[in-house]
């Protein structure tokens, strides 16, 4: 079995890629990052499935999206050639095979085909990389030697892993000198169990002294309550001193500075009463000078005429204003919407291919009826266009399949077998019974006379044998010789009871010619039957092609007079509008439109033409009546505003009049106002000067705040007296300082500790006297302790059943490896051995296992070195031995290729090079790929299929040499 080439839709750094494969040894190299190990890890996801997203194997579902899977193409000696496909789908992608027949299969078929090996017995024989190689270094010598155990055997790896997990559970359960495994657990829980029954029997004897003891200290503690009671009043009584002296202290001061201040009057609210009247006194001074200076000027700024009348006329004609901008505006959108319509004409014209001054297109009918016409011609033309268009399609499509039958035709011709081949395969049947018969009869007439009633049931019976043992077992080459023998048994039976049916020298001669030629003359068989039906198949399909093409001709005719007929009638109706030449059918239902558009916009010029005529009159005579009123002439542009300029200046000078005499009149009454209450506040704040003693506004400021403080001093010492009195501790904070009050506060403290302290201590032993006291009445403890110390051995029991068990598992296991030491593993060592022989240059010549089951690596001069004493790179060697053994000892059951990712980088040149001469001895049975990122391991490859991939992205499967 050989990988021909593998195609990637899309996995991991890969998408779109081919790579071919050859016998023997692929070499794919690339740097870093290039994609190796991803190509590796297409093979074995696609043949054994994705791995779950939780899954300790990357998915390497691709990073941009797209579609994830690909196709492995695989060439089988056994199956001939398959196709399996997986894409994305369920957890492990949805698979597909392709058989060479045509056939399509599915993951049972794809199981059958890889011999129902699985992802992780194929990696354990025929896929290995660095990565396993470098774990060597780290292994002590029992681990190395089941490592290599386990290269050199199938299925060693499940019943390996069984046993460590046995003799990890069984640790768990047990062990000698542990502490946290659950048997030692239990054992010291039923020791310290005892140790407390026997406890519970003392406890007794403890009851009357505990007793007594209790009541001692309910007596003390009685004592220490009162005194703790004292002691809490007197502490309350000491902080309530602490607060209140700091206001004792405030009340003395307030009191010293008030005796130092009398004799001071301020009037009430005085302070107010003077910032008020002195403000309004400033303000109503600057007021009655500011009145008698605007008086002065209005009397200068009286108008001398009056223009009532010439207001009045101006007024009605203002008021017609709106109707004025209303007919500019008119004007002006008649102006702007004629240019549109004028410029919409032209462009109409122009669009539509038609003279601007033609009446033709003006008159013409563009009524409903005549646009439904229209769309009826536009749509029986594209029908026809269209059926023509199908029909001519159709005759292309008929005449290609033709040609692509015909060239098929011509390929299966040059295939043809040859008469040779046609007299061969009409002979085979006859051929293939004789050769069966002549078989049977040879192989039973070599056996002696004497054991001929004894042969054949020892026929029968090593032929049941072998077929159950192969069944059960996977063997599948002893399944086959079951059958055969069966098969022996038969005809020798039937040999005995008829006469032979040719002579001895002439079967002898048949066997010679064609033994071992069947599954040529088969395949020669189905092959010149495919040729048979294939070609017959081709002829019929080409005649019922051409039959198709024919009636699409005749069809295709009939179609292209029909559109003939409507183009003329289409061409007719347009020329009615002046269209002489046809544009694109797409563009004739716009031209119709367009007419349509053209002749309402020459319909609206010709109104809105009339209606600014009106408006040309009827402005002229406005224009007229305000040059006559202005007495001057006027712009038209102008005539509103240079009204509104005059009007607003005669109604100005009015107004200016008006409020002039209003305005001074106003003034003279608000000066004499003013005057007489400047007088009233130069009383009010002589008052007040009089009521404070003082004759200026700096010596009144100073009275204030010296009646400020008195009020502030007395305030205080009210609101401290309201504090102090309802305590009635006046004479004890007169009689203690602060630093007296302090030291007694410690004191009171330190007393109060002590009796808390000795509270909790006697409480705590009164409750654990109680509490013994309780429990030695109650009695119940001792049954209770037993009951657990019964349950306890009980769980023991179960614990040391289970260990038991696994312990049982694990001497089957070890069992197990004995005898796969002893039966399969002599026949692999002895194949590694002579592989082993050759990586070292003759140094080691032999592969042994010890009875304890350790490997040990024998010299050409017989000395002995366990396999752990061995470099890195011999270990390396002997692993790879019993690897590639292996793989040959299974050629015929499970003929895989093997995938190797860089395992050599710890050999040397020399090593190196017998590693490559004994692969490349081996290319025969086996497919290698090889995976590398080193230059020099590539250059060493001389007769391998080289592939690049970092090239695999620009030229799929390109090779290097």
């Amino acid at each position: 079995m050989r990988v021909e080439k593998i195609v990637i839709y899309g996995f991991g750094q890969h998408e779109n890629v081919t790579v071919n494969f050859e016998r023997g040894v692929n070499v794919i190299y690339g740097l870093n990052e290039a994609g190796k190990t991803t190509i590796q890890q297409f093979i074995l996801h696609t043949l054994f499935g994705f791995p779950q997203k939780n899954s300790v194997f990357l998915r390497y579902e691709p990073k941009t999206g797209g579609k994830y899977g690909g196709q492995v193409h695989v060439i089988d000696d056994v199956h001939g050639k398959w196709i399996v496909e997986r894409v994305r789908g369920k957890s492990a992608g949805d698979v597909t095979v392709y058989f060479e027949d045509g056939t399509v299969g599915d993951e049972e078929d794809l199981k059958e085909l890889l011999r129902h090996y699985d992802r992780s017995s194929f990696e354990a024989i025929f896929s290995f990389s660095l990565l396993q190689l470098q774990g060597f270094e780290k292994m002590d010598e029992n681990t190395l030697s089941r490592t290599l155990l386990a290269s050199g055997t199938t299925g060693v790896d499940s019943l390996m892993q069984l046993e460590s997990k046995m003799e990890k559970e069984m640790n768990e359960l047990f062990k000698m000198k542990g502490r946290r495994p659950d048997m030692n657990v239990k054992i010291d829980e039923l020791r310290q169990l005892e140790a407390d029954l026997k406890k519970e029997q003392e406890k007794t004897e403890e009851y009357a002294p505990a007793l007594k003891k209790v009541e001692e200290i309910d007596e003390r503690l009685i004592d220490l309550y009162e005194q703790s009671d004292r002691l809490q009043k007197e502490q309350r009584e000491i902080a309530l001193l602490q607060q209140l002296h700091p206001l004792f202290e405030q009340k003395q001061i307030v009191e010293k500075q008030l005796s130092t201040r009398h004799g001071h009057t301020f009037p009430v609210d005085g302070i107010r009463r003077y910032e008020i009247a002195s403000s309004q006194l400033t303000e109503i001074t600057a007021r009655r000078n500011r009145i008698e200076k605007d008086l002065a000027v209005l009397t200068k700024e009286l108008p001398s005429e009056d223009h009532l009348e010439q207001l009045k006329e101006l007024e009605i004609v203002m008021a017609k204003e709106s109707e004025w901008h209303r007919w500019r505006s008119i004007q002006t959108a008649l102006a702007d919407e004629s240019e549109q319509l004028e410029e919409t004409i032209v462009r109409l014209c122009h669009r539509i291919g038609v003279n601007e001054q033609s009446n033709t297109i003006v008159t013409a009918d563009v009524s409903l009826q005549k646009e439904e016409e229209l769309y009826a011609l536009l749509k029986r033309v594209e029908e026809n266009e269209q059926k023509q268009a199908y029909t001519l399609h159709q005759i292309e499509q008929l005449e290609s399949e033709q040609i692509t039958l015909q060239n098929e035709l011509q390929a299966l011709h040059q295939m043809e077998p040859s008469e040779e081949e046609w007299q061969r395969v009409r002979e085979w049947p006859r051929i293939r019974q004789q050769l069966a018969e002549a078989k049977a009869f040879l192989s039973l007439n070599k056996q002696s006379e004497p054991k001929t009633n004894v042969l054949f049931p020892l026929l029968v019976l090593f032929a049941l044998g072998c077929l159950l043992f192969g069944t059960i077992q996977q063997q599948w080459l002893l399944t086959a010789i079951g059958v055969l023998l069966a098969g022996a048994a038969y005809f020798y039976k039937k040999g005995n009871q008829a006469d032979q049916p040719m002579n001895l020298q002439e079967m002898e001669q048949l066997v010679a010619a064609y033994d071992g030629k069947e599954q040529q003359m088969e395949q020669l068989t189905i092959r010149v039957e495919d040729y048979t039906r294939n070609i017959e198949a081709k002829e019929v399909s080409i005649h019922s092609l051409d039959q198709k093409r024919q009636a699409a001709r005749l069809e295709q005719e009939k179609t292209k007079r029909s559109l003939q007929v409507e183009q003329k009638a289409l061409a007719q109706f347009l020329l009615q509008y002046g269209i002489t030449k046809q544009p694109s059918r797409p563009l004739i239902p716009e031209l119709f439109r367009m007419v349509r558009e053209l002749q309402e916009a020459r319909r609206v010029m010709d109104k809105n033409d009339a209606r600014k005529q009106e408006l040309e009159r009827l402005m002229e005579e406005r224009k007229a009546n305000v040059e006559k009123l202005l007495q001057k002439s006027v712009p038209e542009d102008a005539i509103y505003e240079i009204l509104r300029s005059e009007f607003k200046y005669l109604t100005e000078e009015t107004e200016a009049a008006k409020s002039n005499e209003a305005a001074r009149k106003r003034l003279k009454t608000e000066w004499k106002e003013a005057t007489e209450l400047q007088k009233a506040l130069d009383k009010q704040v002589n008052v007040l000067y009089a009521e404070a003693g003082v004759e200026t506004e700096e010596a009144y400021y100073h009275a204030f705040h010296l009646a400020q403080e008195k009020e502030t001093l007395k305030r205080q010492l009210k609101e401290l007296i309201i504090q102090l009195e309802p305590h009635q501790l006046h004479d004890q904070l007169e009689n203690n300082s602060k630093e007296e009050l302090k030291q007694r506060a410690e004191r009171n403290e330190e007393a109060r500790l002590a009796n808390e302290e000795e509270q909790r201590k006697l409480r705590e032993e009164k409750a654990a006297l109680v509490h013994q006291t309780e429990a030695l009445l109650s009695d119940e403890t001792y049954g209770s302790q037993l009951q657990r110390f019964e349950m306890k051995k009980a769980e023991l029991a179960k614990l040391a059943g289970q260990w038991s068990e696994r312990k049982g598992i694990v001497a089957a296991i070890q069992q197990t490896m004995r005898e796969l030491k002893e039966k399969k593993l002599p026949k692999v060592l002895r194949i590694a051995e002579r592989y082993f022989e050759r990586l070292t240059g003759g140094k080691y010549v032999t592969l042994k296992i010890t009875p304890e089951g350790r490997f040990e690596a024998i010299t050409a001069y017989g000395l002995a070195h366990p396999i752990s004493e061995l470099s890195q790179a011999t270990k390396e060697q002997a692993y790879i031995s019993l690897r590639l053994s292996l793989a040959s000892t299974m050629i015929e059951t499970a003929p895989f290729p093997l995938l190797m990712d860089d395992p050599f980088v710890h050999f040397d040149h020399e090593r190196i090079a017998q590693i490559i001469t004994l692969i490349e001895s081996l290319q025969d049975q086996h497919q290698f790929l090889y995976f590398t990122c080193h230059q020099t391991m590539k250059e060493k490859w001389e007769d391998a299929n080289i592939l690049n991939a970092s090239e695999f992205g620009n030229k799929q499967g390109v090779r290097t040499h």
